[in-house]
């Protein structure tokens, strides 16, 4: 009995006999010389050891056994042809040599396909071209409309033609290595003949898709310059209606409201022009330019943006230069306090001042009579109009040393000097008014008319006897330093919610009396 040896060809195991294994060496090595030296050699070999497997595989199947023989490999092998058949000449059909597997079987031809290559299947099966055959499934798909399900089903039965064996066999052409080798060449040969004819092809397409890409461009390019420029033009002309109606306002005397009342009288002409020089110039050169790049023929000389530069630059330089004088104006900082005593109270109830007291040039200023007025108007606490000022008031409640509670104000202003900055907060008001237990201060610094805001501010300090109880309204928050009126009252609490708060020797505590806010506060509308 001979020797059995276990063989693996192609992922498949084969017990065979030790002569029958020696036979089938030798030729696989033949083949794998012979093919040694040709392009991708390694898939040739792998395609002709896998039709290989199949082929014993079939045969075991046939003869129901598990051992191959020397019979079986000569059978598998004289089917598969020899290395020796390729010194045939030319003319001579190497198909007379090894005419396995002429029959043809029915594959789908995924290399020509339109939707899953049935069509292109059938029409190697019958030897018709597969463009009849699609013809035939269109029209039966549209007129029969049973076309459709036939088509379905053969897609889902027939096989893909995946292998070169596959493909051959889909053909009709026999499996042997001769084709084998002849259908890699022709593969090889197709991808270089296509990617050739493609690239021949793909030339004019695209320098002709170049040419479209390019105009679309450009079309876009100038539709973008286009609408640049208009947007300049649009600028400049807001910029001269914008010049000379600022000058008009801020010239009458109409602008004098902060951030405005920065600017020193003297200056607000040239601040003015400077600002439009250095915003018009680059708008001016942006648009000449745009201009240019959509009509080329325009020509604009290099001494007009020479001169556009020292304009701009003149601009620019005179503008710092003034912007400098104002900083300076800001140098130096004078303090001074004012104390005021208040009458003792157990409980004080502190609020920010709706009313604004008006100055006799006030009241002419807006037509006000004060013997009908009473000399007063109620300021909207989110916008008071030509009194809006930066937050520059500051309030500090205390424990104070002493049994009696006071008041210190302490004013502030900049200037560029000290005797200068004095005088200006010393002119700076500031109104504080209480009435039996309530206690009112103004949001706000009262400058003169025509005055210049050199940061005037007022540091509020409320010095108030230990064990004195306090309740505060929500408007004070935004000005109170070091507490938040909001962690001392209810949820969803109203807007005019009194927080009751006591004084300790360790500064204010929160007494969380939310029953307070049922209480009005004296003196709601007081008459002064």
């Amino acid at each position: 009995m001979n020797k059995t040896i276990i063989i693996n060809i192609n992922g498949i195991v084969f017990h065979i006999e030790e002569d029958a294994y020696e036979v089938l060496r030798s030729y696989m090595n033949e083949v794998k010389r012979h093919f040694a030296y040709s392009t991708d050699s390694e898939e040739i070999v792998t395609d002709i050891e896998n039709r290989l497997a199949e082929m014993f595989s079939e045969q075991l199947a046939a003869d129901q056994k598990q051992v191959i023989v020397l019979s079986d490999v000569s059978d598998v092998t004289g089917k598969m042809g020899n290395v020796s058949d390729f010194d045939l000449d030319d003319d001579e059909d190497v198909h007379t040599h090894s005419s396995y597997g002429i029959g043809k079987k029915l594959f789908r031809d995924i290399d020509d396909r339109v939707v899953s290559g049935v069509c292109s299947g059938i029409g190697h099966y019958f030897g018709i071209e597969a463009q009849y055959i699609r013809l035939v499934a269109l029209l039966s798909i549209v007129l029969a409309g049973s076309g459709f399900a036939i088509y379905i089903i053969l897609w889902i039965v027939m096989p893909k033609a995946v292998t070169r064996a596959d493909k051959m066999a889909m053909k009709g052409e026999p499996i042997n290595i001769q084709n084998f080798k002849r259908n890699f060449d022709e593969e090889v040969e197709g991808l270089k003949s296509g990617f050739n004819r493609a690239q021949r092809d793909a030339r004019p397409a695209l320098s002709g898709l170049l040419n479209v890409i390019g105009s679309i461009l450009k079309f876009f390019v100038k539709m973008v310059i286009a609408f640049v420029a208009l947007i300049g033009v649009i600028t400049m002309i807001a910029l001269f209606i914008g010049l000379f109606t600022f000058l008009g306002f801020w010239n009458s005397n109409q602008l004098n409201t902060f951030p405005f009342n920065i600017v020193n009288p003297g200056y607000k002409s040239v601040l003015t022009l400077s600002a439009f020089i250095v915003i018009f110039i680059p708008v001016a050169a942006l648009v000449m330019f745009a201009i240019r790049v959509l009509v080329t023929r325009i020509a604009v000389s290099k001494t007009i943006y020479f001169s556009m530069l020292i304009i701009w630059l003149a601009g620019l330089v005179l503008g710092v230069y003034h912007v400098s004088k104002i900083a300076s104006d800001f140098h130096d900082e004078a303090k001074f306090a004012v104390t005021t005593n208040l009458a003792r109270s157990a409980v004080y109830y502190l609020k920010v001042n709706p009313v604004r007291f008006l100055t006799k040039e006030d009241s002419l200023r807006y037509d006000i009579d004060p013997s009908n007025f009473e000399g007063r108007i109620i300021i909207n606490s989110r916008r008071r109009g030509d009194f809006n000022q930066p937050n520059n008031v500051d309030l500090q409640i205390v424990r104070g040393e002493f049994e009696k509670p006071v008041l210190i104000q302490e004013f502030s202003a900049k200037g560029p000097d000290f005797e200068t900055a004095l005088a200006t907060a010393r002119r700076a008001g500031h109104g504080f008014v209480q009435k039996d237990s309530l206690l009112m201060f103004d949001g706000s610094t009262h400058l003169q008319r025509g005055e210049l805001w050199r940061d005037q501010s007022v540091n509020l300090v409320l010095r108030l006897p230990e064990n004195t109880r306090l309740r505060i309204e929500s408007n004070v928050n935004p000005y109170l330093d070091g507490y938040n009126l909001w962690e001392c009252q209810p949820k969803n609490a109203r807007n005019d919610f009194l927080s009751e708060w006591i004084m300790t020797s360790a500064g204010l505590k929160c007494q969380n009396d939310s029953s307070s806010s049922d209480q009005n506060i004296p003196g709601q509308n007081p008459e002064y």
